[in-house]
Formats: structure tokens, sequence, C-alpha cells
């Protein structure tokens, strides 16, 4: 399949890469398929969280728990539904990032992260209570 990416044109994906998001992610509740884009490698982060049906919304995203290795949290009953996970099914986490001019600023919304059930393709968007920054440094400060 092809699709009109907002950074690289157009690109071809396999259709079995395509996340649904049936509750749409804050602020896109109307966009539901997207797919995630790797341009620095296979699982290689920073990746771009692309619609499928449009050029916009895009996201770059990382996995928090390469920056931050003790990042934990617990999604609601109804979440889990949604995503219709259980503690034994296969996920992973993204966050996405703000990426200013300077990208040494690139900030993660550690609060709000984006979960995916990796067996059925499924995402969600979930709002944490734990007291994570909505604009979590990804570059340590230089000194």
């Amino acid at each position: 399949m092809t699709i009109n990416t907002r950074d690289f044109g157009e690109v071809q994906i396999d259709e079995s890469t395509i996340l649904s998001f049936p509750t749409g992610i804050i602020g896109f509740e109307d966009t539901k398929r997207y797919t995630l884009l790797s341009p620095l490698g296979e699982d290689k982060f920073p990746m771009w969280l692309q619609s499928v049906e449009a050029t916009e919304p895009c996201f770059v995203v990382y996995d928090p728990m390469e920056i931050y290795p003790d990042y934990k949290f617990e999604i609601t009953d109804e979440e889990q539904e949604t995503l219709r996970i259980n503690e034994d099914t296969p996920y992973r986490c993204l966050t996405v990032a703000i990426v200013p001019d300077d990208y040494r600023k690139t900030t993660i919304n550690l609060r709000c992260p984006i979960v995916i059930n990796t067996k059925e393709n499924i995402a969600a968007q979930v709002i944490l209570s734990e007291h994570y920054e909505f604009k979590a440094p990804v570059y340590a400060e230089e000194v």
C-alpha cells in the first residue's frame, strides 16, 4: 500500500503494519489508522507515527523506557478492554515528542503514552494517573 507522508513523501507500507486507534489520539479523534515509520532503521528511535489516511497527523515518537528505564504505569480496566490486553498480551509503549528547532531540547509526554497491543495492532493514547511530566527531556543537559 502507498501512503503520502508529511516528512517522507510517498512511502510503501505493508498493510499488516497498520495500527487501529478505536478512540483516535487526543486532539485527533477522527483519525483512526496509523503506521510506524522507522527512517533510522528497524525499531530505531525516533520513529514517526504517521496517519495512513492523510499526510497529517504525524507524530515523532520515542520508546520512553529507552530514555527513562524506570518508567512504569498502570492502565484502567476500560483502557485494557479498548486495547484487548491483559497481563499476558504483548504490548509496546510510545510517547509523543515535541521537537523544536534545537532538537537537543526535544521533550516527550510521559503522562499520555500510546499503548499498542502488538498482537492485534490495536492502539490507544492513555492518560495516566501517575505523576509523570508532560514535557520530559529526551537529551541530557550539556554542562
